[in-house]
């Protein structure tokens, strides 16, 4: 029977200049819309999993607290590596950029991770996640691109519309079934 797996993108960050964007923290209005997250989330989680980025642990710590679930932060569950990619002030700069990184998977178009490499091991994380967390029903808090890279390889779809239409706070939800190899996404 294939069990839920709910891909979360975490609140919005507080940008601070200077520091990478791993480092962010959550926006003091970040959490406004969880409790309209935890209605989305059907069915309802057993255990929240999340990246170590401050952003996505401490969305992750609210949505558990709030649904009454543990919370097991994991290695390899951050973002697409970019320590020194540059800061965007306008977004439009930020989309083409990613834009060209999600077509060009195997390029290093922006930081230290190309797409191809960074849905890799997101995805090897999911795998341990769903090995690791038995239940019908993981969440996953997380980050825009890697989350979208995985969904989109899934379903056979383009990363990067995904990726522009996944509001923080928002969820891709798959099946997931236990495969010959181990986990895998039901197609």
């Amino acid at each position: 029977m294939p069990r839920t797996l709910h891909l979360i993108k975490h609140g919005k960050p507080q940008f601070v200049a200077g520091v990478p964007a791993h480092e962010w923290p959550l926006a003091p209005d970040a959490l406004t819309d969880l409790p309209a997250l935890a209605v989305r989330l059907d069915p309802r989680p057993d255990v929240i999993v999340c990246s170590l980025e401050p952003k996505a642990h401490a969305t992750a710590q609210a949505l558990a607290d709030h649904l009454g679930v543990p919370l097991r932060p994991m290695h390899g569950l951050h973002e697409q590596l970019r320590y020194t990619a540059r800061f965007h002030a306008d977004p439009a700069d930020f989309q083409a950029e990613y834009r060209a990184f999600f077509a060009q998977p195997d390029e290093l178009v922006v930081g230290e991770e190309t797409a191809r490499d960074a849905h890799t091991r997101f995805t090897n994380a999911v795998n341990a996640v769903m090995a690791a967390n038995p239940q019908p029903t993981v969440a996953v808090v997380a980050h825009g691109t890697v989350i979208s890279l995985l969904v989109a390889a899934l379903r056979g779809v383009e990363p990067y519309p995904l990726w522009r239409d996944l509001p923080l706070l928002g969820v891709l939800s798959v099946p997931w079934e236990p495969g010959a190899a181990g986990a895998r996404t039901a197609p």
